[in-house]
C-alpha cells in the first residue's frame, strides 16, 4: 500500500482496513520554521538551491503502513522586496516511481513593525501518477511575533481541489541563538520548536442499508445472484489536533554555503474514526538540509 499523507484522505472499506483516497491524495506539509520563505523585504535578493533529506515521511506522525525517506531538491529566487517564488520535487525511497510530486510556490513576507513578520504563499501541485489530483492547491498563511530570541507564530492552510476542501493550522513556540565567527565558521545557530498539527480529516464508508443487511442474514442469496442493493458511500469530516511535533535544529553556514541537522519527535493523536493502520506510535527521525545561495542587489 503506497501511503498519501499530509491531509488524512482515507477510504474506509468493509474490513476496515485504511488505504488512501486516489492515487494522489498527497500534500506538502506547513512551512519550516527556519525556510527562506519566511525572510522580510528589505534583504538583498538572493537564488538559492537547497536540498532537503528526511528519514521518515510522515504526516502528523502517521505513516500509514509505509516505512520511507524523502529527498526534496528546491530553486527558489527571493527578491528583496520580500517577493519569492520557487519550485521543488519530492522523491519518496517506497514510491513507483520514485520521483512523485512537483511544488510551484509564490508568495511574500514582510514586517509589521519590528516584531511582527507575515508571509502569504501560494501554491500548486503537480502529480506524477495516474488519477485525479486531489487537493492540488494550498493558499497559505504564516504569522510570527518575536519576543527576544522567542517567536510564537501559526501558520494556515486552506488545500482545494479535486472537488474537495481541506484546513490546517500549525501554531508554533520556537526560540532562536546564534553564534558567529567561530572559527572558519561564519555563523551557527539553534531553532528548537515546539508545535502541534491541527487539521481536517475526511473519511469515506461504504456500508449497507440495515434493511438489506436484515434480509442477508435471514435469506441466502443464490449462486450468481445479483445483490439486491450496491453499499452506500457516507463520509464524515473531522476536526481536530493530530499530532505534538518538537524540532531540534543546528545550522551552520560558511560563506554562500548553509549545512542543517534536525532532530525531530512526533506523537500522533488518533481522530474519530481513524483506523489504526495509519500508525500512532511515537516517532523520531533525523532531517537534513544543504543549501547554496547566490546574492543579487
Amino acid at each position: 500500500m503506497v501511503a498519501k499523507w499530509l491531509l488524512c484522505l482515507n477510504t474506509l472499506v468493509g474490513c476496515g482496513l485504511a488505504a488512501p483516497l486516489g492515487a494522489n491524495a498527497q500534500t506538502p506539509g506547513t512551512p519550516r520554521p527556519d525556510s527562506l520563505a519566511g525572510r522580510p523585504a528589505g534583504l538583498s535578493s538572493q537564488l538559492v538551491l537547497r536540498l532537503d533529506h528526511a528519514t521518515r515521511a510522515l504526516f502528523a506522525g502517521r505513516d500509514y503502513g509505509v516505512r520511507q525517506s524523502i529527498t526534496t531538491p528546491s530553486l527558489t529566487y527571493n527578491h528583496r522586496s520580500g517577493a519569492y517564488a520557487g519550485v521543488s520535487g519530492s522523491f519518496y525511497s517506497q514510491e513507483v516511481p520514485a520521483y512523485t510530486l512537483t511544488d510551484f510556490s509564490l508568495g511574500y513576507g514582510n514586517m509589521l513593525g519590528s516584531r511582527l513578520l507575515y508571509n502569504v504563499s501560494y501554491d500548486h501541485y503537480v502529480y506524477n501518477q495516474s488519477g485525479p489530483a486531489v487537493l492540488g492547491n494550498t493558499a497559505g498563511l504564516l504569522l510570527s511575533y518575536d519576543v527576544g530570541p522567542v517567536s510564537l507564530g501559526s501558520s494556515y492552510a486552506l488545500l482545494f481541489g479535486g472537488g474537495r476542501t481541506g484546513h490546517r493550522l500549525a501554531p508554533s513556540l520556537s526560540g532562536y541563538h546564534a553564534w558567529k565567527h567561530l572559527g572558519f565558521i561564519d555563523k551557527l545557530f539553534v531553532l528548537p520548536s515546539l508545535s502541534a498539527t491541527i487539521g481536517t480529516q475526511n473519511t469515506s464508508y461504504q456500508v449497507f442499508p440495515a434493511k438489506v443487511v436484515e434480509v442477508s442474514k435471514t435469506k441466502k442469496p443464490k449462486k450468481g445472484a445479483t445483490p439486491a442493493s450496491q453499499p452506500v458511500t457516507e463520509e464524515t469530516t473531522n476536526f481536530g489536533l493530530m499530532s505534538w511535533n518538537l524540532a531540534l535544529p543546528v545550522k551552520v553556514r560558511v560563506g554562500h554555503v548553509t549545512f542543517g541537522a534536525t532532530y525531530n519527535y512526533v506523537l500522533p493523536i488518533k481522530l474519530p474514526h481513524e483506523d489504526e493502520a495509519a500508525g500512532f506510535s511515537n516517532k523520531s527521525y533525523f532531517s537534513f538540509s544543504l543549501s547554496y545561495s547566490l546574492y543579487g542587489h
